[in-house]
């Protein structure tokens, strides 16, 4: 049941121009075990992602068993059935109220008959729960961290699915923990008839050993494809893509500086104590004669090439679409910001709300699809809860005649409409600031126009503070939102689109969400007051990252346009 990429390209979602991964080839074989390796940004989660049915091919096909994963935009349920997928920190994905609900839907996509599902789960148990914490009604947060990834791990591993996936598996986890995790591997691969094992990973000398395959990756295309024991007798692909040496072959090379020749391919500290015992034992060779590999600085490609193909992968990952909502300075968004908010703000009539809602239209129109397409659906969810505020203002309970009656005024519903919808083209227009710019220009605007402000002794820091973790949080919700709908669609196996989530599946995605927000305000709370922020000035006036365009003088005239036209609405 081989998996297979074939030709794929996948685009970065908010930039179709750029390519997270550009025809890939690959064919995983039956029963192997196979790394993924690569820099951060090379391209290993995508991959996973990919073969995982969770990101959309721009082009190519990804198959299965020699059959296509896509039909018509969504993957089938008997493919999703067979993948399995773990992401790093698989701990965040926790959500029920029971260790007993949180196997249940796991399970739930597979209809298994009740002692199936029991079976199952007590096989992953004996797996995963060495101490018995795993009671079946206990809370997964009253575990610990570690015991509540070995919960994930065994949530996901029930469902014994074909191809198990995983993304930085050893990452934040102690050393008895990755032996642990490398006894199961070895495991699964005997006893498994069918499918694999793909693992992205950095821990090269972990995962070296067990491994019957490493794909290395950079800037989203295969640069080396062979076993470890081959990568590590010639690891100029490793050094080239910028990966870093594993220990046995820093080790060789440096018996090698000193003359003794010592085999690099000893995976196991063991196999390379065993090959410094024979070397010492007579193996050596004069230094003068001795065939050395080189150094790594001798091997590393020379420092300005590194230093140019380096600085042209972040240029590539760092630069902003071309729209021009990318473009701006900040300071002239801000200057819009305020603008569109003082005229929405003002008007008391629907026609005057429909126009100052057509600037912010045109905003995100000129965005790339995917971005406004995901911001489409989260207008949607909020566009759904103003409804049902409008709704239930309208409604209005009586009591004459000693019975309730239950009618709907619709003078209340539709003042309270206009006040959401007042609310709702400013919260269009605060996501629109947020996406197009980043944290930091967004940061120096402020500052800039502050600084004013700061000179005439007037508090501001407080009122600075407030608005950039207002703004940094919005960008940090979406990315989060779609972290963990990924995680719900991997752990639900509903054949949807991507970026979609069944009904039954949002407790499983808010859950989780919430969890992580509060962890991130925790810790920016205790990053602030580690940096003393509120006990020493926020802002200045330095504006490194503020260049002032024509198109930024033309979108500010533009704007006090827009807010006079709103004036002369507003009555």
């Amino acid at each position: 049941m081989p998996l297979s990429l074939e030709r794929v390209a996948v685009a970065a979602p908010n930039d179709p121009q750029r390519l997270l991964l550009d025809g890939v080839d690959l064919t995983l074989a039956n029963g192997t075990v196979t790394l993924l390796i690569g820099r951060t940004g090379s391209g290993k989660s995508t991959l996973l992602q990919t073969l995982a049915g969770l990101k959309t091919p721009t082009s190519g096909a990804v198959r299965l068993d020699g059959e296509p994963l896509w039909r018509k935009g969504r993957v089938a349920s008997a493919h999703l059935l067979r993948l399995g997928l773990v992401f790093q920190f698989p701990e965040q994905q926790l959500f029920a109220r029971s260790i007993r609900h949180e196997f249940a839907y796991s399970l739930r996509p597979y209809k298994l008959k009740p002692e199936n599902c029991k079976r199952r789960i007590a096989d992953a148990r004996a797996e995963w729960d060495y101490s018995g914490t795993f009671e079946p009604d206990r809370s997964p947060f009253a575990l610990s961290g570690g015991q509540r990834r070995r919960l994930a791990l065994a949530s996901t591993t029930a469902t014994k699915p074909d191809w198990l996936l995983m993304d930085e598996p050893t990452a934040g986890l102690e050393a008895a923990a990755v032996q642990e995790l490398l006894a199961f591997i070895e495991r699964r691969r005997r006893a498994a008839s069918r499918g694999g094992i793909v693992i992205a990973t950095h821990d090269l000398d972990t995962f070296l050993p067990i491994a019957d395959r490493v794909i290395v990756l950079q800037d989203g295309g295969i640069v080396a494809d062979a076993t470890p024991e081959a990568l590590c007798r010639e690891p100029g692909s490793l050094q080239d893509a910028g990966v870093g040496l594993p220990s046995c072959v820093a080790l060789a090379q440096a018996f090698a500086a000193h003359g003794l020749r010592l085999p690099a391919d000893r995976l196991t500290p063991e196999a390379a104590a065993d090959a410094i015992v024979a070397a010492l034992a007579g193996t050596a060779v004069p230094e003068a004669e001795a065939a050395a590999p080189a150094s790594p600085a001798a091997q590393a490609p020379p420092a300005g090439r590194a230093g140019e193909k380096l600085a042209q992968t972040r240029i590539s990952a760092e630069s902003a679409p071309s729209s021009i909502g990318y473009r701006l300075d900040p300071r002239s968004k801000w200057l819009l910001y305020v603008l569109l908010v003082i005229g929405t703000m003002m008007q008391q009539h629907w026609t005057g709300l429909t126009v100052a809602l057509i600037p912010v239209l045109l905003g995100f129109a000129g965005l790339p699809r995917p971005v406004w397409a995901g911001l489409l659906k989260f207008a949607r969810l909020l566009l759904l809860f103003f409804a049902i505020s409008v709704t239930l203002a309208g409604v209005t309970l009586t009591t004459g005649d000693g019975f309730p009656r239950i009618g709907f005024s619709q003078a209340q519903a539709m003042t309270t409409g206009f006040n959401v919808f007042r609310l709702f083209v400013v919260t269009l227009a605060s996501l629109w600031f947020a996406v197009t710019t980043p944290y930091g220009r967004m940061v120096e605007g402020l500052n800039w126009a502050l600084a004013y402000g700061k000179k005439a002794k007037l508090p501001v820091d407080s009122f600075a503070l407030a608005v950039s973790l207002i703004f940094r949080f919005i960008p940090m919700i979406l990315n989060e939102w779609q972290r963990f709908s990924d995680i719900v669609r991997a752990r639900g196996k509903a054949p949807l689109q991507p970026g979609t989530v069944r009904p039954r599946d949002i407790p499983a995605l808010i859950v989780p969400l919430l969890l992580s927000l509060f962890h991130r305000a925790e810790n920016m709370t205790i990053a602030m007051e580690m940096k003393k922020i509120g006990r020493r000035p926020l802002v200045s006036s330095r504006s490194r990252l503020l260049v002032w365009t024509r198109a930024d003088r033309l979108a500010v005239i533009f704007g006090l346009v827009w807010l006079a036209v709103l004036i002369a609405l507003r009555k």
